[in-house]
């Protein structure tokens, strides 16, 4: 079993230099970053769902389609 953890760190010219050092037993290391995104402002999953065009199936449509599902898995 494999375990992550977070070691503080900056970037530095360029470089990264970590803030604490490295516990004993390290085999291997991967670099996260994030990315600034000033272009293009995040909206909600809600804002996103608003957006969609409206859908064509009814809402006894989708509740046969349930209805259906929940008797299959008996």
């Amino acid at each position: 079993m494999t375990e992550t953890l977070t070691i503080p760190a900056h970037i530095e010219n360029g470089s990264v230099q970590l803030d604490a050092p490295l516990p004993a037993g390290i085999i291997s290391v991967e670099l996260r970053v994030e990315l600034a995104d000033v272009e293009k402002p995040r909206r909600s999953l809600a804002g996103y769902v608003r957006s969609l065009p409206p859908g064509t199936r009814t809402a006894e449509d989708i509740d046969e389609q349930f209805r259906e599902s929940r008797a299959d898995r008996l």
